[in-house]
């Protein structure tokens, strides 16, 4: 017997802009007007690089925290490159430097400093630790960085992190994906990829969307919904 479809709101890379999540989440449907969580809404995939660039980091962390707690089973967000550089950053000098000059000192900010929360032991560490790197349903691969076409749509650890376009769906009925902005601002998919990163944090956005996907046995259907 078929699996009935299921739809996925994605919210793309946010670096920062919790205003831009609270716009996105009511687009979707997933939270009213007041920002609480609606019954029998869409599952939430949010891609990575919560952090660095914007002006609340710990706003988007907190954010997504709460809704996991609220919405059990309902909310997936995957490690970004971002958080990647952040957790390393304590032990790893060179590391440490290279998040700073990507906008590590934004999450800094917004924190206070290096300290409590997001130092190893603290409750949003362990909690970024925590992030899978990939969530998969019904044939569909979501990651941050997308599958490389150099690697053969392969799924690489670091890859799904890191890697650039080209970018493939592999074996899979389609891949989603940030990390790299697109040209045009918005959602764009080519060859079964859909990318996702509008910009955020970049100041290259030119719409403030999120993609949702319904997927079922027979079909992988698309539309964008656009934050006000």
């Amino acid at each position: 017997m078929p699996e009935p479809a299921e739809e996925f709101a994605v919210i793309p890379d946010l670096h920062g802009r919790r205003d831009a999540l609270e716009a996105l989440l009511r687009a979707v449907g997933f939270v009213d007007a007041e920002g609480r969580p609606r019954e029998g809404g869409p599952r939430l995939v949010q891609l990575g690089d919560l952090v660095d660039r914007g002006p609340d980091s710990r706003g988007c962390v907190e954010r997504l925290m709460e809704l996991q707690v609220a919405c059990p089973g309902r909310v997936t967000v995957l490690l970004g490159n971002h958080e990647s550089m952040l957790l390393g950053a304590e032990n790893d000098p060179m590391l440490r430097r290279m998040w700073l000059l990507n906008g590590g000192g934004r999450t800094l900010a917004s924190y206070e400093g290096f300290e409590g929360l997001i130092r190893p032991g603290g409750a949003h560490y362990d909690w970024l630790r925590g992030l899978p790197r990939t969530f998969e349903s019904g044939g569909v691969l979501f990651c941050h960085a997308g599958l490389s076409k150099a690697r053969k749509g392969s799924v690489d650890p670091e890859g799904v992190l890191w890697d650039r376009p080209p970018l493939v769906k592999g074996s899979y009925r389609a891949v989603v994906c940030g990390h790299t902005p697109t040209e045009s601002g918005a959602v764009e998919e080519a060859k079964g990829v859909w990318r996702c990163d509008l910009g955020l944090g970049h100041g290259t956005e030119k719409v403030l969307e999120a993609l949702v996907l319904r997927i079922s046995d027979s079909a992988v259907e698309a539309r964008r919904a656009r934050g006000a």
